[in-house]
């Protein structure tokens, strides 16, 4: 299973370096809706990638950064050695953009439908944690926690 790989890994991102932008900030729900595309976006890259898209692969680099794109890269190359990746999780996110340049998502996500042959049906929902950046340009995913099956 692609996340019972990862279970319980995170990687703590560097500090990320103060921008220097003073451009007012959108609405606090077009911040809320960017934030969520981004991690939907990297979740939905990841899942095209588990199937065999290299573009989603690449994809990814839009979606998340740091030790969060390192984590999911990971689980894409055991998945790959594993076989062949069929369906896809059932995401429940919720967001809190904390300010304009950091949001968090707390999810539960249910994999039971998405894994490699074998071990498809095998996980459950679980929790995740994110923190998302806005690097002046866009959110992205920076730091990724995924709970064993069963956390949520």
């Amino acid at each position: 299973m692609l996340l019972l790989c990862v279970t319980g890994c995170s990687i703590a991102a560097p500090e990320a370096e103060e921008a220097t932008d003073t451009e007012p900030s959108a609405s606090p729900a077009g911040e809320e809706e960017d934030a969520l595309a981004a991690y939907t976006g990297m979740w939905d890259a990841v899942v095209a990638a588990s199937h065999g898209d290299e573009e989603a692969s690449r994809a990814l680099d839009d979606h998340a950064v740091g030790s969060a794109r390192e984590l999911m890269r990971t689980a894409l190359a055991e998945a790959a050695a594993g076989g062949e990746t069929e369906g896809e999780p059932a995401l429940d996110p919720t967001i809190d953009v904390e300010g304009p340049e950091r949001a968090v998502v707390d999810d539960c996500v249910d994999d039971s439908d998405w894994g490699t042959g074998g071990t498809k049906g095998t996980a459950g929902a679980r929790r995740v944690d994110a923190t998302l950046i806005h690097d002046g340009l866009a959110w992205r995913v920076s730091e990724l926690r995924i709970w064993e099956a069963g956390s949520c």
